[in-house]
């Protein structure tokens, strides 16, 4: 499988949803590991990156590698902060992420129609409903599973851009989504395995080992 940086699998449609705090949650929220795995066209054709996307008590941590070495995205809704850390530099930067949902998640698009299917399928051991959100661009389908928790990218965060239509009303909607087809039938998300188990708390903390960098600014 070709490693892609994951600055340009975000950057090409697969920036996923806005970050938002975790919604509160059952008595006894999921805690584990998914594994997604996302893919992009690119000039020398599909690219592809395997995520690994971990849950426990609000809090996720998003591992990746890529050119520059390993990367993880620490979402601690706790803090309202979003940390990148970067093993390689043994450095991190971090986000508050009140600036980084300003004016996305707040909002769903007057544009975007959510349509609940009623037609199940299962993905990587899963059930998810058939859910199309429809807007003046195009209409995706989204594979929307329960039970996950709420979803959170701190992807979004770092590159701070407005997220398309679609995933603004499903961070709206909530629903964690194991599948995504877009209208050309191609798949930019798709779990692949979901895995129930027992995580350490400091996976979700900065090392004290790492000094911080600023994050650039936007131009």
């Amino acid at each position: 499988m070709r490693r892609v940086s994951p600055v340009t699998i975000a950057a090409a449609t697969v920036t996923l949803l806005a970050v938002v705090p975790a919604p509160t949650v059952a008595a006894q929220p999921f805690e584990g590991a998914v594994t997604m795995r996302l893919s992009a066209k690119g000039a020398n054709g599909p690219q592809v990156q395997e995520v690994e996307y971990l849950v426990r008590n609000g809090k996720v941590r998003v591992s990746m590698g890529g050119p520059a070495g390993a990367m993880s995205l620490l979402s601690v809704p706790q803090e309202q902060k979003v940390y990148v850390l970067m093993a390689g530099q043994h450095a991190y930067m971090e986000l508050p992420v009140a600036d980084a949902a300003s004016g996305v998640a707040a909002n769903t698009p007057a544009e975007a129609q959510i349509t609940r299917t009623g037609r199940m399928d299962t993905v990587a051991g899963y059930a998810c409903e058939h859910v199309t959100v429809t807007s003046a661009a195009q209409a995706v389908d989204l594979c929307l599973a329960k039970g996950l928790g709420g979803y959170v990218n701190p992807l979004a965060a770092m590159q701070r851009s407005r997220a398309p239509a679609w995933q603004r009303a499903l961070s709206a909607d909530g629903g964690f989504p194991l599948k995504v087809t877009m209208p050309d039938g191609s798949v930019p998300i798709e779990v692949v395995k979901i895995e129930k188990r027992k995580l350490a708390n400091d996976l979700f903390s900065v090392p004290l080992s790492y000094t911080k960098m600023e994050m650039p600014r936007r131009r």
